[in-house]
């Protein structure tokens, strides 16, 4: 779901059309995984004031 969801954005970004919009049951599973890989890249701290205070954040957060 993952792959599908990242690479859908990746080709809709590439060709301008809209992102897909995926239902709760696939969006959900995604943002959980991508949020823990954050966190084990950058740390909790980190990814708390990525996601909640981008002027604290200490730099771009990506999951990939």
């Amino acid at each position: 779901m993952m792959e599908i969801t990242v690479h859908s954005d990746d080709l809709a970004v590439s060709v301008g059309v809209p992102t897909p919009v995926f239902p709760a049951r696939v969006l959900t599973p995604v943002l959980g995984l991508l949020t823990e890989l954050s966190v084990a890249r950058y740390g909790q701290t980190a990814v708390l004031r990525g996601l909640s205070r981008r002027e604290r954040a200490p730099e771009t957060i990506s999951a990939l």
